[in-house]
């Protein structure tokens, strides 16, 4: 898995068609990560699951619905959907969502339900930002929507950055996508200048510390854990 720090703009990534309308593969398997990321723009998506992968959608900009395993979630900005293996789900509408993956996406783990219909190994989970309530964190302040307590496999907070504490994870990967504001992340010995559209992948073990005055999504793989954050 990849040790090093990544930075990159949505601008720079190219748009794909892919079975929920168009996507912009951020993160990969190829950067040899722990967890991919997307965004999506969903309009007319067919309904498929992961035998293997397990998604975490965080709703942009649009609305809509999204199908998970015979539920329905209505969708708005700052929605969250937690998707479990097994779940088969399909977008409605016309809505960009930032899509976190564990692991990577593989083409091969996308499977029809018209050829196997599987059984979730949970049940999703559907939230709003506002759900959460803002608390005092070691980067500012952070709404923790899916936590370690809800049994996933997948945190993700949205955190306002000001003047964050340096700190590292032993053995929790972090991915930073800025949502509005601007500012600086440090990670180790490299140091990105954000704005929103900006992603941020953290390996376990890297020191790292924000500035500035931004709001950022945090995906946390494993969720996270207070006894794993090490300030310094």
């Amino acid at each position: 898995m990849s040790r090093e720090p990544i930075c990159r703009s949505l601008d720079e990534i190219e748009s794909v068609d892919c079975s929920c309308g168009r996507s912009r593969r951020i993160i990969t398997r190829d950067d040899e990560a722990t967890v991919g990321f997307h965004v999506t723009e969903i309009e007319r998506a067919e309904a498929h699951y992961h035998a293997r992968t397990t998604e975490v959608y965080y709703v942009l900009e649009g609305s809509g619905r999204l199908l998970v395993a015979g539920l329905a979630a209505e969708l708005r900005p700052d929605s969250v959907v937690y998707i479990p293996p097994g779940c088969v789900h399909r977008g409605e509408g016309h809505f960009t969502a930032a899509i976190a993956l564990l692991p990577p996406f593989d083409p091969e783990d996308e499977l029809s339900p018209d050829e196997e219909l599987p059984r979730p190994c949970s049940r999703p989970i559907m939230r709003h930002v506002q759900q959460a309530p803002a608390a005092r964190s070691a980067c500012g302040s952070s709404r923790r929507v899916l936590t370690r307590d809800d049994g996933v496999a997948l945190g993700l907070h949205v955190v306002h950055i000001q003047a964050a504490d340096c700190h590292y994870h032993v053995r929790t990967t972090e991915l930073y996508h800025v949502l509005e504001g601007e500012g600086r992340l440090r990670v180790g010995r490299e140091q990105f200048e954000l704005s929103p559209g900006d992603t941020v992948y953290v390996p376990a073990g890297l020191e790292h510390c924000g500035e500035g005055d931004f709001q950022t999504i945090v995906v946390c793989a494993p969720p996270f854990d207070p006894e794993d954050q090490i300030v310094v």
